[in-house]
């Protein structure tokens, strides 16, 4: 945790991740497996929290994501999910390789604007 790290003298890093750094991460994932993130925060040596490391992992270093721009096919599933639930958590379990925060970037930047000017057009 960041308090203990501050109660042993220990500096936390916070801001953007380094690309050494994502190498040690994916190595102790390797080697340790993703779970105990706490634990592998320290025992990696990185000075990140492991909540950090934790969505480091699961937000871009995991290898079954899927880089790059989001296909026309996968704006409409996420138009049409969000829709009908609106959660984009379940939309992102809709598309393999995607992730919610993926996602949630995806309908924030793009679509929430889009979708907005479609309306303004209507009226």
């Amino acid at each position: 945790m960041a308090s203990q790290a501050a109660m042993q003298g220990e500096k936390m890093r916070k801001g953007p991740w380094h690309e050494e750094e994502d190498e040690v991460l994916i190595t102790f994932v390797t080697l340790l497996g993703e779970r105990r993130w706490d634990y592998l925060a320290r025992a990696s040596g990185l000075k990140r929290s492991g909540k950090s490391c934790r969505l480091r992992w699961l937000n871009y270093l995991r290898p079954n994501i899927k880089h790059g721009d989001i296909s026309i096919e996968e704006e409409q599933i996420i138009l049409q999910l969000h829709q009908q639930w609106g959660n984009k958590s379940r939309i992102a379990q809709r598309l393999p390789g995607r992730t919610d925060n993926e996602i949630k970037n995806y309908w924030r930047t793009h679509l929430s604007k889009k979708m907005q000017a479609q309306r303004e057009e209507n009226f």
